[in-house]
C-alpha cells in the first residue's frame, strides 16, 4: 500500500506543478504534449469499440473529451484527496 501512496503523491506533485506553471492548461493539453500519438490511439479505440456501436452516442465527444478538457487543478485536488485518504486509512 505504501507504493500506490508515493505514487499518488508523484502525480499530484506532477500536476500541482504543471497546473502552477500554466494556471488554464487542462488534462487534454498536458496528454497532447506528452504523447499525441496515444490520445489519437484511444479516440479511435473509443470510436470503434463495441459499445459504441451497440448505444447510439458518441462516447469521445460525450463522455471522454469532457473529461479531458476539465483543468489540471481539478485532478490536482482530486490526487491529494485520495493520498490523504490513503494516508489517514493506512497509518504508516
Amino acid at each position: 500500500m505504501r507504493i500506490i501512496k508515493y505514487i499518488f503523491f508523484l502525480i499530484f506533485i506532477i500536476l500541482l506543478f504543471c497546473s502552477l506553471k500554466k494556471p488554464n492548461i487542462n488534462l487534454g493539453e498536458i496528454w497532447r504534449i506528452l504523447h499525441v500519438n496515444s490520445l489519437i490511439g484511444l479516440q479511435k479505440v473509443v470510436e470503434s469499440s463495441y459499445i459504441q456501436l451497440k448505444i447510439d452516442t458518441d462516447i469521445w465527444f460525450k463522455i471522454i473529451l469532457p473529461i479531458l478538457e476539465l483543468p489540471v487543478f481539478f485532478f490536482t485536488v482530486i490526487f491529494f484527496i485520495i493520498y490523504l485518504l490513503l494516508r489517514i486509512k493506512y497509518k504508516s
